[in-house]
């Protein structure tokens, strides 16, 4: 019996075997012995003889459309390019506004304190005009779309609470007859009960960047004077938020930027037990790696806290513990549902087209207007570089760039095309940055971490998938 040079990977978790079938999406169990086997012969690009005693496995196997072919056999193009002018002329929804590029705290971490390939701090606000004529191009652009989302972001955007202020009375009289939202990322040391109150009577959903306990947020988030830490004020504030409007607080979230040199223990254990704060929502994520221009330092003991908290988390999602350990890591687990459990399982006959993850829809799902009325993807791009420019508001959508951002996966086609993460990969534009262009070379080298994660997110899917039934389908047995 022979069959096609299988497009698979190989996975052994503890001790159970599996392989992932690239073209259909699947995960099977295997048995040892065909595990071996492809192993064995991994580097053949032809028919495969399968031996007389697999015969009846693979026989199975076939039955579910595995080992199609060597390769995607699709070609590289982001699946809504061929319509993108479309999109981004009736259906954008979404729009961040960089209100200034100044802030009144000097996190050592931010991608603007000149650690990173990045635009610094500056004095640079935007003017009403511009603003009021950003909101106008989402109002020209989003026609077909019910629900508006319209986010301000800095530096510190409290520093600029008037021209806030102007904004969403402009936003409100243009979008009658939407649903119409506004998001806001703030330091939340500029706090005052006018702002509270105003954040309440406009829909505002509140993310507050607090990093925990006072030895650890006064680490990094210190003042403009660098001397003063930043707890004490955040703390009296978000009381007073919270005691006044208690309503309100599934409108508030936090965002603890996770530096590695820190006691992760004590971070948590702020976050789910100290009473102000233990019934907001809290993200965690780690010192961002993109553009830092040194390594980033790391202590083993904080990997340790991270993975011990999270073994926890993976208890509970199995049923065998009451509470989550912490909720600092929990969205690894919602992300793995999306990356893993609903990732298409089958392929649709005669697909031509498809794409490696990681861009996102510009307009749909970020789009990022800057203090000088520029355009860019999204608020984490460096903005110093010219290739992430991608418009303005006088000119318009560049769309020549846009389709250029969203296909990052044609500057490397054959790798792509011949990479069993090819469904899980999570690279977007911004990992071939390279001064102001896009470097094959830069994407490459971010390909084994890529793999390394994919195949991680695999195996505690399957963990999952084994002892709790709400991860879907796509796990098959032997």
């Amino acid at each position: 019996m022979k069959v096609e040079a299988p497009f698979i990977h190989l996975i052994k978790l503890h001790t159970k075997y599996y392989l992932y079938d690239v073209n259909s999406k699947m995960i099977v169990n295997i048995s040892n012995d065909l595990f071996d086997f492809f192993k064995n012969n991994e580097n053949i690009k032809a028919e495969i003889e399968i031996p007389h005693k697999l015969e009846d496995e693979v026989r199975r196997l076939l039955k579910y459309d595995l080992f199609s072919k060597t390769d995607t056999g699709y070609e590289i193009e982001y699946p809504q390019g061929t319509n993108l002018e479309e999109i981004l002329n009736n259906c954008m929804r979404i729009m961040t506004l960089q209100v200034t590029q100044n802030c009144n705290l000097r996190c050592k971490y931010c991608v603007y304190s000149g650690s990173y390939s990045n635009r610094v701090h500056s004095n640079k606000r935007m003017s009403f005009e511009t603003a009021k004529s950003a909101i106008d191009f989402l109002y020209a652009h989003s026609s077909m779309t019910t629900s508006i989302g319209i986010g301000f972001y800095g530096g510190e955007p409290l520093l600029e609470f008037d021209l806030l202020k102007k904004c969403v009375e402009y936003a409100k009289m243009k979008f009658i007859g939407k649903d119409l939202s506004f998001t806001l990322t703030t330091n939340a040391t500029l706090l005052t009960e006018e702002i509270m109150k105003f954040f309440v009577k406009n829909n505002f959903f509140v993310t507050i960047s607090f990093d925990g306990p006072q030895v650890i947020q006064d680490k990094n988030r210190v003042m403009a004077d660098g001397k003063s830490g930043s707890f004490e004020t955040v703390m009296k504030n978000v009381e007073m938020f919270l005691n006044k409007y208690p309503d309100f607080s599934w409108h508030v979230s936090f965002n603890a930027v996770l530096d590695p040199t820190n006691d992760f223990s004590c971070s948590n254990d702020f976050f789910m037990n100290f009473e102000t704060v233990k019934s907001i929502t809290a993200n965690g994520v780690l010192v961002s790696t993109y553009g830092l221009k040194k390594e980033l330092e790391k202590d083993e003991t904080f990997s340790i806290a991270y993975e011990y908290e999270m073994f926890k988390n993976f208890l509970c999602s199995c049923g065998k513990l009451d509470k989550i350990g912490s909720k600092l890591s929990v969205a690894y687990i919602e992300q793995l549902e999306k990356l893993v459990a609903k990732r298409e399982v089958g392929i649709e006959k005669n697909k031509k087209f498809a794409h490696p993850g990681g861009p996102c829809l510009i307009g749909v799902h970020k789009f990022f207007v800057n203090a000088d009325g520029n355009f860019y993807p999204c608020e984490r791009v460096d903005e110093s570089a010219n290739v992430t420019k991608i418009g303005n508001i006088k000119s318009g959508f560049d769309f020549d760039r846009i389709r250029e951002l969203l296909n990052i996966g044609k500057l490397t086609e054959n790798e792509c095309k011949n990479c069993w993460a090819f469904q899980f990969c999570i690279q977007c534009f911004r990992s071939a940055v390279d001064g102001d262009k896009l470097s094959k070379e830069k994407r490459l080298a971010k390909c084994k971490s890529s793999k390394m994660n994919a195949e991680e997110s695999i195996k505690d899917y399957i963990v999952l998938k084994e002892y709790h039934s709400k991860f879907g389908e796509g796990l098959r047995g032997n």
